[in-house]
């Protein structure tokens, strides 16, 4: 067994996230060490390596991603942290019968596209103005096949495909996908109940980091809840069978593709499959029980119509722009692929952009017809819409100002800019933005690193007591 605290405390110290640039360089530097075997697994699409690093022999096969989500930096220390106690024989981790394959970072291109604010300390404006995403039919996680009833996709992105093949080739017992949230306390996905022993580790470590739990994560009603703060993975397939008796036609809702677990479970059926969601901020608001005088679903439609009403003006700046902005960079495929203009029939028919919940749940959903508290407000504001769709939709700004400055070009960015300074306002008024409070990156790798160990245990333990 992994004595967890002790491999925690030999972490070397973080004062920021880690670049692209020094994975890469951290991934050549191993090839000269025996004890590991790096692999160049394929290439971005701007030829940037991936690399697979494996590490020691066992029964149990550890396959430890970074990067799923290109926004998501916390397990760019995660990896440099474990890699360098793999480096320096950390004797839990070597000795305890455990087959490492660790990916730095699967999706470079996005990664550096977010440098602007990641490589920076925390601060939420720069956040969004910095932010990027691809289009989910670009994403690792959001690109896997799937065909489930009217649900198809079979167009894997460059990167997915690598992920694909290596766990074809693999088929890990244990899939820590290094995935994070952007505020809050620590929160878990599995694909199975690991038991009540997993689930008190994990609250233990929680508590000597003195780590806040998020008791309000996302997807609950969708996802089977295992524990307080520990939840089923989500998965297109489970979505689309919770709204298929609530709206027509679910499938619009989903035009991507499938996740890397959700695929690892249907070609390995007993494997485990993890992700721990943490930020990079808390909020006092965050998980408070206050009741805030207001009901939750008039707030939501409320967060909905202000943020339809950006989407619009999007479409509209968007017909007169849309010739003139450089198709070249990368960031557009962002903006035409469905993360930031919405069309008009989609918002014509009740949805928007990086809408979690569609127009029609808000509207007819029982579960939102009760008094709302100061945690509903923030999740509506902050995570479920509002400021949310504001980093997918000034995306669209940064292309204007990546392009040539044509007349339609310079007219409308200031447009643009003076309606997300209005949005920001209006998200302002709900939520105190300098009540937000940066975790240290010391605390981030080690909760991040800690969880997955913790449920590496509970694996390694099922196999001790089976006998293997």
């Amino acid at each position: 067994m992994i004595d967890v605290r002790a491999v925690l405390a030999a972490l070397p110290h973080f004062d920021r996230f880690r670049s692209v640039a020094e994975l890469n360089a951290l991934s050549e530097r191993l090839r000269a060490d025996p004890r590991f075997s790096v692999e160049v697994i394929g290439a971005s699409p701007n030829g940037v390596p991936i690399y697979d690093i494996a590490c020691g022999t066992g029964t149990v096969t550890a396959l430890v991603v970074g990067f799923p989500h290109c926004k998501e930096p916390i397990c760019s220390l995660t990896i440099a942290g474990l890699l360098h106690l793999l480096e320096h024989d950390a004797i839990d981790l070597v000795a305890t019968g455990v087959e490492w394959h660790i990916i730095p970072c699967i999706d470079p291109d996005g990664a550096l596209l977010n440098e602007g604010w990641s490589l920076e300390p925390v601060d939420m404006e720069r956040y969004m103005r910095s932010f990027y995403v691809q289009p989910l039919t670009s994403q690792v996680d959001g690109s896997f096949p799937i065909d489930h009833k009217r649900l198809r996709w079979d167009q894997p992105s460059p990167e997915a495909q690598i992920l694909k093949d290596l766990l074809d080739r693999l088929r890990p017992d244990f899939y820590y996908s290094l995935h994070n949230a952007w505020v809050g306390g620590a929160f878990y996905y599995f694909n199975r109940d690991m038991g009540p022993d997993c689930r008190d580790s994990l609250y233990a470590l929680l508590d000597d980091e003195a780590f806040p739990l998020q008791r309000r994560p996302m997807w609950q009603g969708i996802c089977e809840q295992y524990g307080e703060g520990i939840m089923e993975t989500w998965s297109v397939r489970k979505h689309y069978d919770y709204l298929e008796p609530r709206m027509d036609a679910p499938e619009r809702v989903f035009p991507f593709g499938n996740q890397s677990w959700d695929y690892l479970e249907q070609i390995k059926p007993e494997a485990v499959s993890m992700a721990t969601e943490l930020g990079y901020v808390l909020h006092p608001l965050d998980g408070s029980e206050r009741d805030t005088g207001e009901n939750l679903r008039r707030f939501k439609l409320r967060i909905d119509a202000d943020s339809k009403y950006l989407a619009s003006l999007l479409i509209e700046v968007w017909e007169r722009v849309k010739d003139d902005v450089d198709q070249n960079n990368p960031i557009y495929a962002a903006v035409i692929g469905g993360g930031v203009i919405p069309t008009r029939e989609n918002l014509n028919l009740g949805g928007r952009p990086m809408a979690m919940h569609p127009t029609e749940d808000l509207l007819f959903n029982s579960l939102y017809d009760r008094p709302m508290k100061e945690a509903d407000r923030f999740q509506a504001c902050m995570v479920e819409g509002g400021f949310w769709f504001l980093c997918h939709s000034y995306q669209l700004v940064r292309l204007l100002k990546a392009s040539e400055q044509t007349p339609a070009i310079v007219q409308a960015i200031p447009r643009l800019e003076a309606a997300f300074d209005e949005a920001l306002a209006g998200i302002a008024a709900h939520v105190d933005f300098d009540a937000f409070e940066a975790i240290p990156y010391d605390r981030l790798a080690r909760v991040q690193l800690g969880s997955g160990l913790v449920a590496l245990n509970a694996i390694l333990e099922e196999r001790s007591s089976d006998g293997g």
